[in-house]
């Protein structure tokens, strides 16, 4: 049922502030006082509590709120009285003056209900309040003339736009009503001041009231060129209780001076405390819940990613010190945030790395299978009487092997560590032919000076590229495959083989990012190519015809002295 009058109030909304309007008119101009008049404040009563924007339409009224509320009216329909209707004005156009609007057509409404209820209150209330002679023929026309405006407002088209549970702006509402209340009271002083009649001075102070208002406007608006006023009522805000300033330089403090998340917050929660008008806080986060200070009647319910987090003061607060609350509590919960993205990010970095570390160390162990598995096929192929030179291999490769797997157990446990050790260039180069022996590779060499190198980028860039040469060759197998090293004026490593040329698609990926291929050429590359350039060597595709296939691993700054490397 109560949704059912919630969706109803949402349609005609603007239906029933109408006849809320209207029998408030005829409430105040027909026989003021007389039971007919009751029995109008009495259904216009109702229909507000049917529109009202400030609880929502679907909560249920418990009991004792239910009889409060009715003895509240009927006090108020048995003492009727000039000074109750004044109050009641009063109140009506804080809640229209503050109600939040979202569009044009919303605000023009709102506008013309102001004005209903400014002209209710100036010429219905005020006069008769103060017995005041308004025999004037233009009172008498706005008497009779004012009940057609609210008959005006169903016309305007309904806001498809869900309203808000609270749809009221509270600065907004008390800024409707002082205004209100000083132009009543304005004329009246006017009036006895001057000695004119009141619609007179009721003038003179709407001028006087304009004015004021358009001045203060022109004053606060930056594009009218005084920013100094905006700037000090913003900073009047953010100040309320502590500096603004002081209080972010002390939170960037504790975010650096704890790692911890939790420790940054208990941390802030702490100096929270500290502020005079706070006497203390209970939070309950995921991972962090506790309370500081001590407990008061007086609360603040707010939030922490969700979470909820209590204010206890000594007095109770409202206005700008609850807005300043509030704006203190999103601080804490933006830094909270970042140590947690902090924290976070820290982990990925550390699981990124071991993960890159293992990738490229599986790599590294696939390729000495394969050298293993080659080595194998030439000790079956062999027969009786070329044994020992089969053994004779086995035994020279062992070694390398053993020592690979060393030095990749060394870099799971340390995938960090970025030391690469050093190797004089032909001490790699006699290594690598050796260790390729029997493998029918083509070696070539231009070694006129003997630079350090790094032993692991060498020898993993090396390795990647004859082995993927090498399985390409079970599928091509009348492919030569030849590699060349050049240490004189040029400073390279080249790796060809006359088979086909690699596909556009797979070009333009394999340093980039690892990618699928059935021929090896997948993330091996893709590291090979991030560890060459993170140890300012570049790893290219120099040749991509059929017939010539050539990679190389060059130095950058190939002007610089290689010995000085």
């Amino acid at each position: 049922m109560s949704a059912l009058l919630q969706s109803i109030t949402r349609k005609r909304e603007y239906i029933i502030l109408a006849l809320m309007l209207v029998l408030l008119h005829f409430s105040m101009w027909v026989d003021f006082g007389s039971p007919l008049s009751r029995a109008l404040i009495l259904v216009h009563l109702g229909l507000f509590l049917i529109w009202q924007p400030v609880q929502r339409r679907d909560q249920r009224y418990v009991w004792y709120n239910g009889i409060l509320f009715i003895g509240l009216i009927l006090a108020f329909v048995y003492w009727i009285n000039w000074w109750f209707m004044f109050g009641w004005l009063i109140m009506l156009i804080g809640l229209v003056g503050g109600r939040v609007v979202t569009n044009q057509i919303e605000r023009n409404f709102y506008f013309l209900v102001m004005i209903f209820l400014v002209s209710e209150l100036l010429i219905g209330c005020i006069p008769r309040l103060f017995a005041i002679t308004t025999s004037t023929p233009v009172y008498n026309w706005l008497k009779y003339a004012m009940p057609v405006l609210p008959l005006i407002l169903p016309f305007f088209p309904q806001s498809t736009s869900e309203k808000t549970v609270l749809s009221v702006d509270l600065l907004h509402a008390i800024t409707a009503s002082l205004l209100a209340s000083l132009l009543a009271l304005g004329s009246l002083v006017l009036m006895y001041h001057n000695g004119t009649d009141y619609f007179t001075a009721l003038i003179q102070t709407l001028f006087a009231i304009g004015i004021s208002l358009l001045a203060i406007s022109l004053l606060l608006t930056p594009h009218a060129g005084f920013s100094g006023l905006p700037q000090l009522w913003s900073r009047s805000l953010l100040n309320i209780g502590t500096p603004f300033e002081q209080w972010l330089s002390e939170l960037s403090k504790l975010r650096q001076e704890h790692k911890s998340a939790e420790k940054f917050l208990e941390s802030a929660i702490e100096k929270l405390v500290a502020l005079p008008w706070i006497a203390g806080v209970k939070w309950n986060l995921p991972k962090s819940e506790g309370v500081y200070g001590v407990s008061t009647k007086h609360e603040i319910n707010l939030t922490i990613n969700d979470s909820p987090v209590t204010l206890y003061t000594h007095v109770p607060i409202g206005g700008a010190l609850l807005l300043h609350c509030n704006l203190l509590i999103q601080l804490i919960e933006n830094f909270y945030e970042a140590k947690i993205y902090e924290r976070e990010l820290s982990l990925q970095t550390h699981l990124q790395a071991i993960y890159e570390t293992g990738a490229r160390i599986t790599h590294d162990i696939k390729n000495l299978l394969q050298s293993m598995h080659s080595m194998i096929t030439i000790v079956q192929a062999d027969s009786e009487v070329t044994d020992s030179k089969s053994m004779i291999i086995v035994k020279r490769q062992f070694p390398y092997f053993i020592q690979r797997l060393e030095l990749a157990m060394s870099k799971l446990q340390t995938p960090q560590q970025t030391d690469q050790d050093k190797i004089y260039f032909m001490d790699w180069w006699r290594e690598l032919k050796s260790h390729y022996k029997g493998f029918n590779i083509v070696f070539g060499s231009d070694i006129q000076n003997d630079p350090l190198i790094p032993f692991d980028l060498f020898n993993n860039v090396s390795e990647n590229l004859l082995e993927n040469a090498i399985s390409k060759r079970k599928n091509e197998p009348d492919i030569v495959i030849s590699i060349t090293a050049t240490s004189n004026n040029n400073f390279s490593v080249m790796v060809c083989d006359t088979g086909s040329a690699i596909d556009d698609y797979i070009v333009n990926l394999m340093f980039k990012e690892p990618v699928e291929s059935n021929d090896g050429l997948g993330i091996g590359l893709y590291q090979a190519a991030g560890l060459a350039e993170s140890s300012g060597y570049s790893l290219t595709l120099k040749n991509n015809t059929t017939g010539k296939v050539c990679f190389e691993l060059s130095r950058k700054n190939q002007g610089v002295d290689p010995r000085n490397f």
